[in-house]
């Protein structure tokens, strides 16, 4: 069964992939794997998954009643998993809570002003589009067993779902933000 906090993740990813639940299934002597079952669709978001511990977070300076207020600190990052067994927000003494969180695009929202505070997160986020890739590959070589054929005045040519599903591979690796050179701010904690 996929982590709670995953369910919203896998569904996008299910929807970027076109990948039903029953697909196929591969079988052993003693087990089957669905393709794409949720848990499977989770392993591949898992070799997708960036952790942060105690990331800093910006704060968004924003005007209530004519006076600056902080109401919104962002991560940093989009898709981030969700639950509190993998998520947290930290200031300096410890875990803090009075907030509203949008996952998929990593803001925290506070019910008050924080007043310029420094706050800090812990979870783990996720290259939807990566993991997307993955599966288009995937199902480009289940694909590439079928075979082309004519009968009579009739041409089937099975094997453009294979480059079809190559081609969407291609789409959404490009879009993916975990290929290439990055930078990351790495904080000293023995200061």
């Amino acid at each position: 069964m996929a982590r709670a906090g995953m369910q919203r993740l896998i569904d996008t990813v299910r929807g970027y992939a076109n990948a039903a639940p029953d697909e196929w299934t591969v079988s052993t002597d003693t087990s089957y794997t669905a393709y794409w079952s949720d848990e499977e669709i989770e392993r591949v978001l898992d070799r997708h998954k960036v952790e942060y511990i105690h990331a800093p977070m910006e704060a968004v300076q924003s005007y209530a009643s004519g006076a600056i207020v902080y109401l919104q600190f962002r991560a940093g990052v989009p898709d981030i998993e969700s639950g509190t067994a993998v998520f947290k927000i930290e200031d300096t003494s410890g875990t803090v809570s009075g907030y509203t969180m949008d996952y998929a695009r990593g803001v925290a929202t506070f019910s008050s002003d924080q007043a310029g505070k420094g706050f800090y997160w812990s979870g783990f986020s996720y290259d939807l589009n990566a993991a997307a890739a993955d599966i288009w590959r995937m199902k480009a070589s289940h694909a590439a067993e079928q075979v082309d054929f004519s009968t009579d005045n009739h041409s089937i040519k099975r094997s453009q779902q294979a480059q079809s599903c190559l081609a969407m591979a291609q789409y959404y690796q490009n879009r993916s933000t975990s290929e290439g050179v990055g930078s990351t701010k790495i904080v000293r904690d023995d200061l």
